[in-house]
C-alpha cells in the first residue's frame, strides 16, 4: 500500500514539474530556448578557440603521440581546410586552402626572380584600386598619392597590409597634373572626387634584396651586375612553394573572383601525409595526433636523404674524395641500421643496396636539400634570342618539393616540374661562387659572420705557430728569475702528496690566509662502476696504480707544440705587463694547490720557460662513455689573470665527442666565461681556480650523459625522447673516444709520450673487455651484473655493435704494436 502511495506522489510531482516548465516557457515567450541556444553557441566558439591545432610545414620531423619513443617521420604532404569570417561576421566553413589567396600577390620575405638573379622582397609599395563614391574607378601607387584611411584598420598586421579591400579611404589628388601611373578604369578625373572604397590591392613598387645570380648561358663567364633594388612588381616572377600550407590562424585572405572582400581565418583543419623512417607511409593523419620533433639526433636518417660514408677510423685526413655516397631507402631507428643505395655500387650488382650502421654515415654536406629550398640547375645551354634566354633562365631556378629514388623533385620558375640528380643543382646559399662578390648580400653576411667567429676564436684560441726561438727573454725579466727559481724549489724540492678522498675541492682564495679547502662528495659515488659479475674488483675502471711512475704534476721543458705558444707575441705583451708580482704570486699558489690536491686521474705539466702555459691530461671517469680514454687540454694564463679566466684549448684531433668540446678546440664552459652562467658557475677571481676548472672538465663535461650538456637539452632529461637520444649519443661518444686513441698512440702530445704509452698498455685489456661487453649488448656506461637496471635491459643498438666490431681489430693491432699481449681477445 505504501509503495502505491509513493508512486502516486511521484506522479503528481512529475506532473507538477511539467506544468511549471510550461508556465516558464509561456512566461518568457520561448526566450529560455534562445538563451540556451546562444549559450551552446558561445561554448562551441570557446571550444574552437581552445582547440588550436598543431601546425606543420613540409619536411617537418614528427612523431606519433601514441608512440613518442618510436620512429620519427617526415611530413611530405599537407591538406588544409579553413573556416573564414568576413568583416561583417559572415562565416564560410571548410574552405580548401588551395582556393584562397593573399590580399596581394607579393609579401615581404618572398623570393622573386628577375632574369638570372634571385632576391628577397624587403619592402612593398602598394598599388591600390579605389571605387569612388560617384562610381568612377582608378588605381594609384601609394608612394605617389596620399591615400588616407578613413575607417580604422581592422587588420592586426597593418604594417604588412596598410590597405585592404573594403577599406574606406581618402585620396589627395592634384587638380593640375596626374601621375603617369594613375590608371582611370572608369570615367575621368573630377576635382571634387576624393573619397571611395578600396576594391583591390596589388604590389606596385617592390624593394628587393638581391641574393644570388644563376649562370645559364655558356657565354656568361661572370655573373652580371645585379638589377636595381627598386622594381615594378610586374617584372618579377614569384618563387612560390607550398603556399596552400602556410596559412595560420588569424591570417587575412581573399577568395579569387571575390577580391573586393577580405576574410580572416578563424579555424584550421589539417591532415598530413607522413613518410616514416622504415619507408612506410601514413595518409591523411590528423595533425593533433602528431607532435613536432625539434631536436633531431645526429644519427637519425630518413628515406630519400643523401648520405656520405665516413672515413675509416685510421684516416688522418678528413676528405670526401673517394668515399661512397648514396641515398637512404629505409632506417631502423631502434637498431641504428640504414639501408643505403650507393650511387657507385660495388662490382657485385647484388650489393647495390646495403645495410650500414648509422654511425658509419653522415648527411652529405653538398646534397643536404630540404623542402622549399631555392636551387639553381647546373648546366650550359646555347641560347638564341632574348625570349629563349628568358625562358631558359626561368627553367634554371626553382624550389625543391620532394625526393624520389635518389632524385630531387624541383618545380622550376616556368611552372615545369622535373627530377634531377643532386649533383645537377645547388642551393641558393651556395651560389657565392657565381655571384658578384661586391653585391651578393648573403655572401657578405657569411663572410662577416665567419670573420667575427674567427676573430673571437683567435682571441680565445690563437692558432699554433711554433717558433724556434724561446720566448723566455720576452716573458721573464731578470727580476723575476729569482722569484721563479724559488717557486721551482718550493714545488719540486718536496715529495708530492695527494688528496685521497677523490672528492671535488672548492678553493677559496684570501690575501691573508691563502686558500681554504672545502671537500664535497666524490665524483663517482652516484653510479656503479663497471665490474665483473659477483666480483670485488671493477672490471672496466682505471687503476690509479697504472700511472704511478708518471708524476701527476711536474715541470717540462719544450712547449713549442703548445696551442698558445705564440700568443704573447700576437698580443704584443711586454715583460712588465706579463710578469707582475701579483700574477707570479697567484700562479705560485695555483701550482702549489695542484701539486698537492690533483686527483689521481689528472696530470699537469708546467713549463720552465713559460709560466703562463700548462698542458693537462684527464682520464675519462668510469661509468661514462669516456672511461679509460685520455683527453688533453692546453691552458694559457693571460696577464689579467686571475681577474680574467684562463684560455683553454681542447686537443681534439678534429673529432667531436662532447657538446662542450668542439672540433676546433673550443671549450664551452661557464667557468671559462665561454658560456652563460651565474653565481658559482662563472669565473670568480676570489674563489675560482685552475684545479676547479680541471675537475669541472672531468666531472661536469666528461660525464655519464653528455647529451644533456647541450644548451636546452636538459629539459629532455627523464623524458623517453631525451633518454633515447642520450643513449645514441653515448654510443657515438664511445666510438669517437676509441678513434681518438688511434691518434694519441700515433702522435702523443709532447711531454706526455710516456703517459700515453703507459696508460694504454696497462688499460688495454680493460678497454678490449669493455668493447666485447658492448658488442654483446651491454649499454655504454652501464654496470654489469645489475640486471634490474632499466638501462641495462635496453641494450645497445645493432648499428653500434657493427661499427665497434669494425674498430675492434684495429684496437688489437694498435695495442699489439705497443707490446701488449692481446692473444686472448683474437678469437673471443
Amino acid at each position: 500500500m505504501d509503495l502505491f502511495s509513493d508512486y502516486d506522489s511521484l506522479s503528481e510531482s512529475s506532473s507538477s514539474s511539467d506544468d511549471q516548465q510550461d508556465d516558464i516557457e509561456l512566461l518568457y515567450c520561448g526566450e529560455a530556448s534562445n538563451i540556451l541556444s546562444c549559450l551552446e553557441e558561445s561554448i562551441g566558439k570557446i571550444d574552437d578557440l581552445l582547440s588550436v591545432e598543431m601546425g606543420f610545414m613540409y619536411g617537418d620531423i614528427v612523431s606519433s603521440n601514441s608512440d613518442p619513443t618510436g620512429q620519427t617521420g617526415k611530413v611530405i604532404s599537407i591538406n588544409m581546410h579553413v573556416d573564414l569570417e568576413n568583416l561583417h561576421g559572415k562565416t564560410m566553413k571548410d574552405v580548401d586552402s588551395n582556393h584562397i589567396a593573399k590580399i596581394r600577390s607579393l609579401s615581404v620575405g618572398d623570393f622573386v626572380l628577375l632574369g638570372s638573379w634571385v632576391g628577397k622582397v624587403d619592402k612593398i609599395e602598394d598599388r591600390v584600386a579605389v571605387l569612388f563614391d560617384d562610381g568612377s574607378k582608378s588605381s594609384f601607387t601609394a608612394t605617389e598619392k596620399l591615400i588616407i584611411p578613413i575607417s580604422t584598420n581592422l587588420l592586426e598586421d597593418c604594417d604588412q597590409f596598410p590597405y585592404y579591400p573594403g577599406q574606406r579611404v581618402q585620396v589627395e589628388l592634384s587638380s593640375t597634373t596626374n601621375s603617369r601611373s594613375d590608371r582611370w578604369l572608369c570615367c575621368a578625373w573630377k576635382g571634387r572626387r576624393n573619397e571611395g572604397t578600396v576594391f583591390a590591392v596589388e604590389a606596385g613598387l617592390v624593394y628587393v634584396e638581391w641574393l644570388s645570380c644563376a649562370l645559364v648561358d655558356s657565354s656568361d663567364k661572370i655573373p652580371l651586375a645585379p638589377p636595381s633594388c627598386l622594381q615594378d612588381a610586374d617584372n618579377l616572377s614569384l618563387l612560390s612553394c607550398f603556399s596552400h600550407a602556410n596559412w595560420q590562424l588569424g591570417d587575412w585572405c581573399v577568395l579569387p573572383g571575390l577580391e573586393s572582400e577580405i576574410y580572416v581565418i578563424v579555424k584550421t583543419k589539417t591532415k598530413v601525409d607522413v613518410m616514416w623512417q622504415d619507408g612506410s607511409h601514413s595518409f591523411a593523419v590528423d595533425a593533433n595526433s602528431l607532435f613536432q620533433v625539434n631536436i633531431v639526433d645526429a644519427h637519425d636518417f630518413w628515406p630519400g636523404q643523401f648520405v656520405l660514408e665516413k672515413g675509416s677510423c685510421d684516416d688522418l685526413v678528413h676528405v670526401s674524395s673517394g668515399r661512397r655516397w648514396g641515398f637512404v631507402r629505409t632506417y631502423d631507428s631502434k637498431e641504428r641500421m640504414v639501408k643505403v643505395e650507393w650511387s657507385v655500387p660495388d662490382s657485385n650488382p647484388n650489393q647495390e643496396e646495403m645495410d650500414v650502421s648509422a654511425y658509419e654515415l653522415v648527411e652529405h654536406p653538398d646534397y643536404s636539400f630540404c623542402y622549399g629550398d631555392v636551387v639553381f640547375q647546373i648546366k650550359k645551354v646555347e641560347v638564341i634570342g632574348e625570349e629563349k634566354k628568358e625562358q631558359n633562365q626561368l627553367s634554371c631556378v626553382g624550389t625543391v618539393f620532394g625526393f624520389k629514388d635518389g632524385k630531387v623533385l624541383v618545380e622550376w620558375a616556368n611552372g615545369c616540374a622535373t627530377k634531377v640528380a643532386p649533383y645537377e643543382i645547388f642551393r641558393m646559399d651556395k651560389s657565392e661562387q657565381v655571384s658578384s662578390s661586391s653585391m651578393h648580400l648573403s655572401s657578405q653576411r657569411e663572410t662577416i659572420e665567419q670573420a667575427m667567429i674567427q676573430e673571437i676564436s683567435d682571441s680565445r684560441n690563437p692558432p699554433f705557430q711554433p717558433k724556434e726561438k724561446s720566448l723566455l727573454v720576452c716573458l721573464l725579466p731578470q727580476a723575476a728569475v729569482g722569484i721563479f727559481s724559488s717557486i721551482i724549489g718550493s714545488l719540486f724540492g718536496s715529495q708530492s702528496t695527494s688528496h685521497e678522498s677523490g672528492g671535488i675541492i672548492d678553493h677559496t682564495f684570501s690575501e691573508e690566509h691563502g686558500y681554504e679547502l672545502v671537500e664535497s662528495e666524490p665524483i663517482a659515488d652516484n653510479f656503479q662502476i663497471f665490474g665483473e659479475r659477483n666480483s670485488q674488483q671493477p672490471l672496466f675502471s682505471t687503476d690509479s696504480k697504472m700511472t704511478k711512475s708518471f708524476k701527476r704534476f711536474d715541470m717540462a721543458g719544450d712547449c713549442s707544440d703548445h696551442h698558445f705558444f705564440d700568443v704573447a707575441a700576437k698580443k704584443g705583451l711586454t715583460s712588465s705587463v706579463q710578469m707582475k708580482r701579483g700574477w707570479l704570486k697567484r700562479v705560485q699558489t695555483e701550482w702549489s694547490m695542484m701539486e698537492k690536491d690533483l686527483p689521481e686521474t689528472i696530470f699537469v705539466r708546467v713549463y720552465e720557460e713559460r709560466m703562463d702555459l700548462l698542458r693537462v691530461a684527464i682520464i675519462g671517469t668510469p661509468g661514462t662513455p669516456y672511461h679509460d680514454s685520455l683527453f688533453f687540454f692546453d691552458i694559457f694564463l693571460p696577464p689579467e689573470y686571475p681577474h680574467e679566466p684562463p684560455l683553454v684549448h681542447y686537443i681534439s684531433s678534429g673529432l667531436r665527442l662532447n657538446p662542450n668540446l668542439y672540433e676546433t678546440g673550443k671549450v664551452c664552459l661557464s667557468l671559462l666565461n665561454t658560456w652563460m652562467g651565474s653565481g658559482n658557475e662563472v669565473w670568480n677571481p676570489e674563489r675560482s681556480s685552475l684545479l676547479q676548472i680541471l675537475i669541472s672538465l672531468q666531472a661536469l663535461v666528461l660525464n655519464r650523459k653528455p647529451y644533456f650538456n647541450e644548451a636546452g637539452y636538459d629539459k629532455q632529461m627523464g623524458t623517453p625522447e631525451g633518454e633515447k637520444n642520450s643513449a645514441s649519443y653515448n654510443e657515438n661518444a664511445f666510438l669517437v673516444s676509441c678513434k681518438s686513441m688511434f691518434y694519441l698512440l700515433r702522435k702523443p702530445p709532447k711531454n706526455f709520450e710516456a703517459l700515453v704509452d703507459e696508460h694504454f698498455i696497462k688499460c688495454s685489456h680493460n678497454i678490449l673487455l669493455a668493447c666485447k661487453a658492448y658488442m654483446n649488448g651491454t649499454r655504454v656506461g652501464c654496470a654489469f651484473g645489475d640486471e634490474n637496471r632499466e638501462e641495462e635491459k635496453r641494450g645497445s643498438s645493432t648499428g653500434f655493435k657493427i661499427m665497434l666490431s669494425k674498430m675492434f681489430p684495429k684496437l688489437l693491432e694498435a695495442f699489439s704494436a705497443k707490446g701488449v699481449d692481446c692473444s686472448q681477445f683474437v678469437n673471443m
